[in-house]
């Protein structure tokens, strides 16, 4: 949590952070400009281990093996993958958001960690 609490404040006293909607810069709109600002909802972004500051005054803080322990997962047979370990990922590596006997909702928690494992292997 210390490193969420240390990258909120970092946002908090940057010059593009709006406060009304806790965001960088304008919420969302900034993924359609030519703007560095990611427009993203800061309290729930400085959360993701795999996140960064589009203006590098934070880093993302997975590490390589974590990513390849994420990987392993996905890689498996769904029959070999269990609703703990998916809450596992999710506590560790998301917002936090818990596996449940909803098989939508299990498929958007395994789609956020591809995109994790997706956008970790872009970043390196």
């Amino acid at each position: 949590m210390k490193t969420r609490t240390e990258r909120y404040d970092i946002c908090l006293g940057c010059e593009h952070f709006v406060t009304t909607t806790k965001s960088c810069g304008p919420l969302v709109t900034e993924a359609f400009t030519d703007s560095p600002l990611c427009g993203c909802y800061m309290p729930a972004k400085t959360k993701l281990k795999v996140a960064s500051c589009p203006l590098d005054k934070w880093h993302a803080t997975i590490q390589p093996e974590e990513v390849e322990q994420i990987r392993e997962y996905l890689d498996r047979p769904n029959q070999d993958k269990t609703i703990e370990e998916l809450n596992d990922l999710s506590r560790r590596f998301l917002t936090g958001q818990k596996a449940s006997g909803c098989s939508s909702c299990n498929r958007k928690l395994l789609q956020q960690l591809k995109d994790l494992v997706h956008n970790a292997d872009t970043h390196s």
